[in-house]
């Protein structure tokens, strides 16, 4: 009859643990109390596009729509897409400083202590944010530019049939 310690195969508990420990920690050392959480980078060149996807006056390289600055819809494009990127790239910036920051904040000094570990956590973060801010102010001129350059240019473009038609002026309701 098996008793509660050992396993059908013969195997104790402890020696089940023992292997399993084996197999699943092969790493053993750590300096200090420290903790190092390892960081993968992955960058990709190149637009990233599918090929069912059409872009609006795409350079001849394939890169940023728009980049030809041949017409109006270029521009656009090209506003549009910069827009899009710095969206997205600032709230990626933005999660990965807040889950940096709450990585950092769990790691103790030499000498064991947490005390400090918010404040450097912060300290090392802090440059992440700022460049999710970078990308937002990215974002907010990208819109910018393509706002001015009708401001600037509307005369130009009604000329050629490229700009927006004028909005009417609302109607005054009246008795007559």
């Amino acid at each position: 009859m098996a008793t509660p310690a050992s396993a059908p195969g013969g195997n104790t508990f402890e020696e089940r643990r023992q292997q399993r420990a084996a197999t699943v920690n092969k790493t053993k050392t750590k300096n200090g109390g420290g903790f190092s959480p390892t960081l993968n980078i992955s960058m990709q060149k190149g637009g990233g596009g599918t090929a069912g996807q059409s872009t609006v006056g795409a350079s001849a390289k394939g890169g940023v729509p728009g980049s030809d600055f041949m017409s109006n819809e270029d521009i656009r494009a090209f506003c549009e897409h910069l827009r899009k990127e710095a969206r997205n790239r600032a709230t990626e910036r933005a999660m990965d400083a807040d889950h940096l920051e709450a990585i950092l904040r769990t790691i103790p000094d030499l000498s064991g202590s947490l005390g400090g570990a918010r404040a450097r956590a912060r300290r090392v973060t802090r440059w992440l944010k700022k460049v999710a801010a970078a990308e937002k102010a990215i974002q907010k001129y990208s819109a910018s530019i393509y706002a001015t350059f009708e401001r600037e240019f509307e005369s130009e473009l009604r000329k050629i049939g490229k700009a927006r038609p004028q909005q009417r002026s609302a109607r005054n309701f009246g008795w007559r």
